[in-house]
């Protein structure tokens, strides 16, 4: 059975060429969809794989990964293996959102009480497509893709049989990890791999949010395809930025209102302190 990697990447940046030698290392090549086109929205990943997938054969199986923030830490086979052992024909990501994030709840649904990710999934090539072509036969989310497929995998009724689709709700395969998830794990530098707390060794990890991995890369053993370390810092700032100001605009609104409270309560402490002064003064004066 013949694995494929893919990934969505208009340019090189952040891991990305991490990525391409831990795959390499691993007997096969990473496809990369849509290099040098223009970045159009996330939509365009969805877009890019159906055109991909129908080049190879349905009893191939595909991962998809969003490349700029992945790593791969197993090998091949045992991706395959616990694929093919959930007896799904596709399995997507999910995301452990603290309960404390409302942010996350406000933006996005949940699927099967999960908060899913699209930017990792492995599935049979035939079935993945039937899957995307159905979610995109119809009018689709072009500010995000996370809502095309959550409202398409929520509706009552589709021309695909989804009882082949599933949720990694354990991350066996994919560890989607940010400061907004409840993760525990710790990563065993004599395994190079990331162990949970419940033992799981999951397959790939994405850092969402530009997340700081140089501690895996360096463990792992693949600290010189590292390139683009010294530019993670101002990607942090630039995915901030679009983050409050696009991407989770009800963020702007908690920001102001605690800016607001800030400066009211700086203004009332301020002037509490510029009246008990004058009063001071008067009664010296007198």
């Amino acid at each position: 059975m013949t694995l494929h990697v893919a990934t969505v990447a208009t340019h090189s940046e952040r891991y990305l060429p991490v990525l391409e030698k831990m795959i390499q290392d691993r007997g096969i090549k990473l496809k990369k969809l849509g290099f040098g086109k223009k970045y159009q929205g996330h939509f365009m990943k969805d877009l890019e794989m159906i055109d991909f997938l129908k080049t190879i054969p349905k009893d191939d199986v595909v991962v998809f990964l969003d490349g700029f923030d992945t790593l791969m830490l197993s090998d091949t086979e045992e991706v395959i293996k616990k694929f093919k052992e959930t007896g799904k024909k596709m399995l997507i990501s999910i995301e452990n959102i603290r309960n404390s994030f409302l942010t996350h709840s406000y933006h996005f649904q949940k699927v099967q009480e999960k908060f899913i990710n699209t930017g990792l999934y492995i599935g049979y090539a035939g079935y993945v497509l039937q899957f995307l072509k159905e979610m995109y036969s119809s009018g689709y989310n072009k500010k995000s893709n996370q809502t095309t497929w959550s409202s398409f995998l929520n509706k009552p009724k589709h021309n695909i049989n989804l009882d082949h689709f599933g949720i990694d709700s354990g991350s066996k395969i994919f560890l989607n990890h940010s400061p907004t998830c409840n993760n525990k794990f710790k990563f065993m530098k004599d395994q190079k791999r990331l162990v949970m707390e419940d033992k799981t060794r999951p397959c790939f990890i994405q850092g969402n949010g530009v997340v700081n991995m140089d501690y895996i890369i360096n463990g792992t053993g693949y600290k010189d395809s590292n390139i683009y370390k010294d530019s993670l810092f101002w990607e942090r700032m630039k995915y901030n930025y679009k983050a409050v100001f696009k991407t989770y605009p009800i963020l702007k609104f908690f920001i102001s209102s605690i800016l607001i409270f800030l400066f009211l309560f700086l203004f009332t402490v301020y002037s509490n302190y510029k009246n008990r002064k004058h009063e001071t003064f008067n009664l010296v004066f007198s």
